[in-house]
């Protein structure tokens, strides 16, 4: 795969979970790496959480391996004057996030979003969501969400050169918090075997909710004559299977284990579950690539 990137950029932009898949990559690419030296942020950032980028090059390759945190994928900002008081912030859902100069030209391009378009990541936190200068104070997250999607197809069809960036979009991995959510003692602690032969997370109500709106925002564009030019990296009935997967108690590090009542069930183990999205990423990439050597076009699929 180093190969394959010679020269290149490959960069992921999205939530946490994306930072995930990112951090699964570096490491697998890493490890093939003889001179660790020669793998090195650009910038002298450690790997730590914060709200910017990262950008990894494997100097021997001269290619870069990138993370852009941007949990909607369309920007978060102060509200229009004038807006009511509950309006702490908005998502402009009509514009992509303000980063995406940075990010447009790449080779490969990897999207994701997901896990912050829900009630309490949004509305109960004074989150609205605004179309031009309007903010939409009745506009539910379904909706919202739907909006964004299209907004993203729009800037790939428009802003990205499909002769130079292979775009691929992952859908939501499911979390596996049981009994509850983060906040009120969710937990998956000593759970070591998958869920063999189930799909009832991928038929909840939040994550089917999620698939049929990426579904249908791509159907729009994939039955018109300029289609865009976007695999779907489609890994939640695969994940959903992974109960066994998470941090659980483990995500402090040399901090030792958390409470039992602040488990992590959405974040995933490293090596894990991220390293196989990475795997089914790369054949996709291998095999786009050989498709459209073949026939020189570029379609909307789900994966």
């Amino acid at each position: 795969m180093l190969e394959k990137l010679r020269d290149k950029r490959l960069v992921f932009v999205g939530d946490s979970i994306g930072r995930n898949q990112w951090e699964s990559l570096l490491c697998l690419l890493s490890s093939a790496v003889k001179n660790e030296s020669s793998v090195y942020e650009v910038n002298g950032s450690p790997i730590t959480k914060h709200t910017g980028y990262l950008v990894f090059r494997f100097k021997d390759y001269n290619c870069t391996v990138e993370y852009y945190r941007s949990p909607f994928l369309v920007p978060q900002t102060r509200p229009p004057s004038g807006s009511a008081k509950k309006v702490k912030t908005t998502l402009k859902l009509d514009t992509m996030d303000w980063t995406s100069r940075q990010w447009r030209d790449a080779d490969v391009l990897v999207l994701n979003t997901g896990h912050w378009w829900n009630y309490g990541k949004t509305i109960r936190t004074g989150c609205y969501f605004q179309e031009g200068e309007e903010v939409k104070l009745k506009m539910n997250v379904d909706d919202a969400y739907k909006r964004a999607m299209e907004t993203v197809m729009k800037w790939i069809q428009n802003k990205v050169d499909s002769n130079k960036t292979q775009v691929f979009f992952r859908t939501y991995a499911p979390v596996h918090f049981r009994g509850g959510d983060w906040r009120t003692g969710g937990t998956c602690h000593m759970e070591t075997l998958p869920e063999i032969g189930t799909t009832s997370l991928v038929s909840s109500s939040e994550t089917g909710q999620q698939l049929k709106i990426l579904g249908d925002a791509l159907s729009r564009y994939s039955n018109r004559s300029e289609t865009v030019n976007v695999k779907v990296l489609n890994i939640t009935a695969m994940s959903a299977q992974r109960k066994d997967g998470h941090p659980s108690l483990y995500y402090l590090g040399l901090r030792g284990p958390a409470p039992l009542h602040r488990q992590d069930c959405s974040h995933w183990c490293l090596p894990g579950v991220p390293d196989t999205w990475n795997e089914l990423m790369y054949a996709l990439l291998m095999k786009q690539g050989r498709a459209k050597e073949a026939n020189g076009t570029g379609n909307v699929t789900m994966s």
